[in-house]
């Protein structure tokens, strides 16, 4: 089995910090394992053929030096000092700006191993201890790569390089150094090549750092028992690649199986999470697979999904994290184990002393947006052997499917309360936005949300709304725009974010210094014929992570809803403003037309009175016809007075009966449906929230015209109630003339009618005013009929709230 390599001092410059940090770059690649028998880590080497695979191995591995603050020293010798520093300039590096501050020094072969005219494998170590001890004052440590062609001046003989070789493997562990030699292939002979790769644990090859299983320490590798170890190390090398190839074969296995159950569409998260328990079970070789809930800062841990029946893991329990083995997994974010409690000191634990276990293997999963988790396995006996790689590496996979499902999970969960408070009817837009905002700070884990008015012309900032009490960002509190975080909405991206202030530029802002804003994440909201906003959301500790896109996308959607709300309130005072004109409109016409209109009427009855025996047949009927259409303009003008008042000037909605107000209609009807023989029934109808005398008004507009327009049969008029989810849908049936099709949208128009005046009277307005009433009532009206069927005239009303 093999483990990350460790060094006792964590100061020390070695392999797992020199050469695990040249594995970040792209230029890497390769596993960091130990050697058996083997403790210094810090020697490699570089085989290659050309001077450009060489230079793709040695200018990276000193660019990284020189940007980890590690001081590097290169000894020249198949290539000259200038194409050396031309190489590195190549690569980005300020060459003259390195070589100025010491940070990069270079040598030449006779500067170094050859200084004294000779090779003397004690002499360089004493050169490179000297270097290792002057970097050690400015820098991180000592990057050192040589290239080795020049033993091939006077040769010194193998058993001093050897040696040299074997002190230098000695002495890097324990001095904050790491060296790579370089091994051209072209000039080396065969035999020295295979020595060489027998002598180092380490090589780098096709930029590629490989543990070398041949490796043989010097000491030994030139020592009496050479032959024998060799073959010893031979045989191991076999067992161990055959033992490797099983367990890839392994391995191979359970992944397919992890696919097929995760990409099953026809189960669960539950039912597939059990599955992959038992797979999971089944690899490691462990009694129970288990999820739990954790919060680090306050010690916490619940058990959230256990794989079968354990006498004290169960959904619920809940335990100190540290006193379980998910403690070291939440430490460090990653695939920890527990194979020996004793050995690994965590025999005083609850889990160990309570509940019995004696193996782990687990995960920490943090979780965007939600509570972070630990996926584990566990069992009462304890393991012979260490888990494998592979089985950490497959744990880890579990891991990160269960993650993914989980914070899509909890997006969903996030977008859908987002949608539940949009959709609330019951809900103000201050109380939905102040949900929203409270909303926000849960999903991005910050302590403020908060909405402000800006103006970019005049640098203003004007806050409007907050989640929560602040010191400082209270509704009301003015800034320069220019002194808070959010002017980054308005000179760059729509939406934008700030994890460290000073760094942005934000170091000597009021929302810095003053209010104390150390993470910020806000978009613009641009609105027509208004102060543009600002939606933010900050906290007062810095961030050590980015915002996540699906954070950005989240807080979008939450703009997108307060960019609709806030257009749909301006869009509604502006309706509120033409409805006040539109009355004062309706009201002079009232008050200044209505008079005239009564002088032309009271001129034409005196004309009628003084004049009748003057005028002739045509004459009364042209007077009878002004007169009606005097009478007519009257009705239209306090008609439209009506209709304009709506809005304005109806009364507020409260709980309600519609069988008292169709019962008051019927009475106003009683004498229109005596004189046609009317017959109108009606259904239960039910309680609703609304205006009474507005509600009166539809009724009566609508079975008058189901009297009125009922044909030569004596009217039948049914009216019915049927609930549909939040509101009820009332019906106004007849048999009457019915309508065209074309026409069902006209009837709805002020003053639009289909008969002449002759045929039905009427000023059509009376089906436009029950529109208007009912969308006050935020309802529909609509008709469904055709010619000679009759009509049904249904609208919808909200249900009473109040139980």
């Amino acid at each position: 089995m093999s483990h990350p390599i460790q060094n006792t001092d964590a100061d020390v410059l070695g392999l797992d910090t020199g050469l695990e940090a040249l594995q970040a770059s792209p230029a890497f690649d390769g596993p960091v394992e130990p050697v058996p028998e083997h403790s210094s880590y810090d020697h490699l080497a570089l085989l290659y053929e050309t001077q450009a695979e060489q230079f793709a191995t040695a200018i990276p591995y000193v660019t990284q030096g020189l940007e980890r603050g590690e001081r590097c020293l290169y000894i020249a010798d198949e290539n000259d000092v200038e194409t050396i520093l031309a190489a590195l300039r190549d690569a980005g590096v300020d060459v003259d700006g390195a070589l100025e501050s010491g940070a990069l020094t270079v040598h030449t072969a006779q500067e170094s191993y050859l200084r004294n005219g000779a090779f003397d494998p004690d002499d360089m170590i004493a050169f490179l201890s000297d270097a290792i001890d002057e970097a050690a004052t400015d820098y991180e440590g000592l990057r050192i790569t040589g290239e080795m062609t020049w033993v091939f001046g006077d040769d010194p003989p193998l058993e001093k390089l050897i040696e040299y070789e074997a002190k230098l493997n000695r002495f890097l562990p324990d001095a904050d150094g790491i060296a790579l030699c370089q091994y051209n292939r072209e000039q080396f002979s065969a035999e020295i090549v295979r020595d060489i790769i027998k002598t180092h644990p380490h090589l780098i090859a096709d930029q590629t750092v490989c543990q070398n299983f041949y490796y043989t320490p010097p000491e030994e590798f030139f020592g009496p028992d050479q032959p024998e170890r060799e073959i010893d190390r031979m045989m191991g090398t076999l067992l161990d690649r055959t033992e490797a190839r099983a367990e890839l074969q392994d391995h191979h296995r359970y992944l397919e199986r992890q696919t097929e159950i995760t990409a099953n569409t026809d189960r669960s998260f539950e039912e597939k999470l059990q599955e992959l328990f038992d797979l999971g079970c089944e690899r490691f070789d462990l009694e129970l697979g288990a999820m739990a809930r954790v919060d680090t800062d306050d010690d916490w841990f619940e058990i959230e999904h256990v794989s079968d029946d354990h006498a004290h893991f169960e959904p619920g329990v809940e335990l100190p994290l540290s006193e379980t083995y998910c403690h070291a997994a939440t430490d460090v974010e990653t695939t920890r184990s527990v194979s020996d409690p004793r050995r690994e000191g965590c025999d005083d634990l609850t889990v160990y002393e309570e509940f019995g276990l004696r193996a782990y293997l687990g995960t920490s999963l943090p979780v965007e947006g939600g509570n972070d988790r630990t996926f584990f396995f566990v069992s009462d006996e304890r393991r012979d052997t260490d888990f494998t790689d592979g089985e950490l590496t497959f744990h880890r996979l579990l891991g990160q499917w269960v993650k993914y499902q989980l914070e899509q999970e909890q997006r969903e969960s996030n977008e859908r309360t987002l949608y539940e408070i949009a959709a609330d009817p019951d809900r103000s837009f201050d109380e939905k936005r102040q949900a929203m905002l409270e909303l926000g700070c849960e999903r991005f884990d910050l302590e403020l949300g908060g909405m402000a008015r800006i103006d970019p012309a005049t640098d203003s900032f004007e806050v409007e709304a907050v989640s929560d009490d602040h010191d400082h960002l209270t509704p009301g509190t003015q800034v320069p725009l220019s002194e808070t975080y959010c002017r980054l909405t308005v000179d760059g991206e729509q939406t934008a974010s700030v994890t460290d202030p000073v760094d942005a530029g934000f170091g000597g802002t009021l929302a810095y210094e003053e209010f104390g804003v150390k993470t910020y994440l806000g978009t613009q909201i641009e609105l027509e014929n208004a102060p543009d906003r600002t939606l933010f959301f900050v906290g007062s500790d810095p961030q050590n992570r980015a915002f996540t896109d699906a954070e950005r996308t989240f807080h979008h959607l939450l703009s997108q809803w307060m960019q609709y709300e806030l257009e749909r309130k301006q869009r509604e005072r502006a309706l509120e403003e033409s409805n006040e004109r539109l009355e004062q409109f309706a009201y002079a016409a009232s008050h200044d037309l209505q008079e005239p209109l009564r002088m032309v009427t009271s001129y034409l009855q005196l004309l009628e009175g003084r004049y009748d025996d003057a005028f002739d047949a045509d004459g009364r009927e042209f007077l009878g016809f002004a007169v009606d259409g005097a009478e007519r303009m009257r009705d239209m003008i306090d008609g439209l007075l009506a209709y304009s008042r709506v809005e304005t000037r109806g009364d507020p909605f409260e709980p309600m009966e519609l069988e008292t107000v169709l019962e008051d209609v019927l009475d106003d009807l009683q004498l229109q449906i005596g004189e046609r023989d009317a017959e109108v029934t009606a259904e239960r109808l039910p309680r609703v929230d609304g205006d009474a005398s507005q509600l009166r008004q539809v009724f009566q507009n609508l079975l008058s015209n189901a009297i009125t327009y009922s044909g030569d049969e004596p009217p039948r008029v049914h009216v019915g109630a049927k609930r549909r989810g939040r509101e009820w849908v009332i019906s106004v049936r007849d048999e009457g003339i019915g309508i065209d099709p074309a026409d069902h949208d006209r009837v709805f128009t002020v003053f639009d009618r289909l008969h002449s005046h002759e045929e039905y009277e009427g000023t059509g307005l009376g089906l436009a005013l029950s529109q208007r009433i009912v969308e006050r009532h935020d309802g529909d009206i609509w008709v469904d009929s055709k010619p000679g069927e009759g009509a049904t005239f249904s609208f919808t009303l909200p249900a009473c709230t109040d139980r």
